[in-house]
């Protein structure tokens, strides 16, 4: 992990559980409705062997199904819920099939029309369905397949036909079904990783800030004390005493001006906020933007700067993280006097929908919401995917938690 002015930089962005699902089920909602189109002369040549109402009912509901799950991968809602509806749907029409042939003389030796997208019914229980459930689908839905196919009215296959019919089934699907499940155990192995990492990227900032803070008191230590006590062991006339207690008395305001200004209820300016936020931008990434507006000068409790910095720093990480690239992120610090003011981080990248965020993750109820809950300020967190994300953080004097005395 490199490092830059001390602080460990973020780890970079990398596919997430959540990229993975939406890319597997556009992949899916594409290929699926190919496959559909492709079988449509074999449909053409098997409609004779067909009730005309079974015919329009089974290509409205398997068609009207993958598109639908097509739509829905492209706008990125509903995505589960379509795909578990072409399962469904394909295993409710493959059992009943033998209702949808005119006669079991006219389906013989016609293979159901089902099979060919047999793949695509598994693919998507393999994206919808639990991994047991999925599992489960993938054996059964051959199996039901080789059954109707020794049947009048599957074609009257022979059993061996039928069972390398099923195999062949079987065993294509149970490779898509891995894949998706490896693919989706990895994803989120690594989400959890980068959420680790994120975690003590955050406290190593918080530990650079003090580390800093520390060394600039030791460095009034090691100026003004250290420097008094070699004055006074040297002095050897009234005048060098004299001079001494001068030196002394400079590095007791010096020491009582550092315990001050690291005592977080003590009110400090604005400006140290926002010289750290711009610090911060500039160790993240250089292409972040900084604005400060207004009176830097107003004085705030210590304790507001480094809640409302913790939070920030958060806020960045999560955005350097899952932005993505070529997002383009702001820093803006604005001050409303008396008033008190506000922090802004806002980005143009992926966004996400905030009702969808689940409880277990606690980067935005803890990290961010919270922190600055705790010194007496408000944080509101707004997204959508595909709009950017904007954390608008605000504080005024009060008697809350982080409020003047």
């Amino acid at each position: 992990m490199s490092t830059s002015q001390g602080v460990a930089s973020p780890p970079p962005a990398v596919l997430s559980r959540a990229r993975i699902d939406l890319t597997l089920a556009r992949l899916e909602g594409l290929f699926g409705f190919v496959f559909a189109l492709l079988s449509i002369p074999t449909l053409q040549a098997s409609a004779d062997t067909l009730k005309p109402e079974w015919a329009w009912g089974v290509s409205i509901a398997l068609f009207g199904s993958i598109a639908l799950a097509l739509v829905c991968s492209l706008i990125e809602r509903g995505i589960r819920a379509s795909m578990a509806t072409i399962a469904i749907v394909f295993a409710v029409l493959l059992v009943l099939w033998p209702l949808a042939v005119k006669s079991p003389d006219a389906a013989l030796g016609q293979k159901p029309w089902l099979w060919y997208i047999v793949i695509v019914a598994i693919a998507a229980a393999g994206l919808s369905f639990p991994t047991v459930g999925a599992a489960i689908y993938t054996v059964a839905v051959p199996a039901v397949f080789a059954v109707l196919r020794v049947l009048p009215a599957g074609g009257g296959a022979p059993w061996l036909l039928a069972v390398l019919d099923a195999i062949y089934a079987l065993v294509l699907g149970s490779f898509v079904v891995i894949v998706i499940t490896a693919l989706r155990t990895a994803a989120s192995r690594v989400d959890e990783a980068q959420a680790t990492a994120a975690r003590r990227y955050a406290e190593a900032a918080t530990e650079h800030a003090a580390e800093t803070e520390r060394t600039r008191v030791d460095t009034v230590i090691h100026d003004r004390v250290l420097s008094t006590l070699l004055a006074a062991a040297r002095s050897s006339s009234a005048d060098d005493r004299a001079r001494v207690v001068q030196m002394a008395e400079r590095a007791l305001v010096a020491l009582q001006s550092a315990d001050v200004e690291t005592d977080a209820a003590v009110e400090r300016p604005l400006s140290v906020l926002a010289d750290r936020a711009r610090a911060l931008a500039e160790t993240l990434a250089a292409d972040i933007r900084f604005v400060a507006e207004g009176d830097l000068a107003t004085l705030v409790p210590g304790r507001v700067i480094e809640g409302v910095y913790s939070a920030t720093v958060q806020a960045v990480v999560n955005s350097v993280q899952h932005a993505g690239d070529g997002a383009e992120r702001s820093i803006g610090v604005t001050s409303w006097g008396e008033a008190g003011f506000s922090v802004v981080i806002a980005d143009s990248g992926a966004g996400f929908a905030v009702d969808d965020v689940p409880a277990d993750r606690l980067g935005l109820r803890i990290s961010i919401r919270e922190r600055v809950d705790s010194v007496g300020g408000v944080a509101e967190i707004t997204s959508e995917p595909g709009h950017g994300t904007s954390v608008v953080i605000e504080w005024t004097p009060g008697e809350g938690a982080g409020g003047f005395a």
